[in-house]
């Protein structure tokens, strides 16, 4: 993506590369799906390949990295955060309470007692009215 990004092809990479990835259920990390994407985005397939030979791009893709990682305590990949009409808090929020979080992929049970707690709060804070 940084790459396209330089020549003004991001939206039509990424969008070849997602479709490749969420319709064709081809992994957007294999060099074949990159290289495809990148050609059909109209991009030159060589000088994508010469880029992923080489470590030129490698601080700019790990720099969000180590902030989301450092900065915002984000330690897993997905991270969901859960509020309610009675809390704006999380890493990317200053609001008041305490979010619900789930880090990596929780099964349907788990996100279950966290909608169900979120309720629960809000009727307490309801009854309280």
């Amino acid at each position: 993506m940084l790459w396209a990004r330089q020549f003004g092809r991001t939206e039509d990479y990424m969008a070849a590369l997602s479709r490749r990835h969420f319709e064709e259920r081809i992994s957007a990390s294999h060099r074949d799906s990159i290289l495809g994407a990148a050609g059909e985005a109209g991009l030159d397939v060589e000088a994508c390949a010469a880029m992923l030979s080489s470590d030129r791009l490698v601080r700019d893709v790990w720099r969000p990295y180590g902030t989301t990682i450092h900065d915002k305590g984000i330690h897993s990949i997905p991270f969901f955060i859960f509020n309610s009409p009675l809390t704006d808090g999380g890493p990317f929020r200053s609001g008041k309470g305490s979010p619900e979080e789930e880090h990596g992929s929780g099964n349907k049970e788990r996100f279950l007692e966290i909608f169900e707690r979120l309720r629960a709060g809000m009727e307490r804070a309801k009854s309280k009215v």
